[in-house]
């Protein structure tokens, strides 16, 4: 015996519960539930829905700026469909030459962690045994 398991028939891990998955799936498919995992609608065959393919990009500047915070989240301008044109491009200007910036500042300091880190494990190799 190459299987590994021991004696007889195979034997089924049992789902959280405590009930094998058969019976796990012969009492839902008696109460009619698909397993209990929510399922999505059938999408509309006529909706515009853009596809994406591996390798592709998309614009998404319909939806504002991407902001960089300090600590190197994103985030997004809450209010972005509210604001006319000329706000728009403002902000978009400003939030561009920010971004820059932390973007600068943040591969800095990345920098500095890594040349700290590389620096600690020399130190460890010149102070061992």
């Amino acid at each position: 015996d190459g299987g590994g398991g021991g004696g007889g028939g195979a034997m089924k891990p049992p789902v959280e519960g405590g009930a094998s998955s058969d019976e796990t799936r012969s009492s839902s498919s008696a109460s009619g539930a698909t397993g209990g995992v929510p399922q999505l609608p059938a999408a509309d065959p006529n909706a515009d829905i853009p596809v994406l393919k591996l390798g592709e990009a998309m614009k998404l500047d319909h939806m504002g700026p991407v902001i960089i915070n300090v600590d190197g989240t994103t985030r997004r301008i809450d209010n972005w469909n509210e604001m006319t044109e000329k706000e728009k491009e403002v902000t978009w200007r400003r939030i561009a030459k920010r971004n820059k910036q932390r973007r600068e500042a943040l591969m800095e300091k990345l920098q500095s962690e890594e040349a700290a880190e590389l620096e600690k494990q020399q130190d460890d190799r010149t102070d061992g045994p």
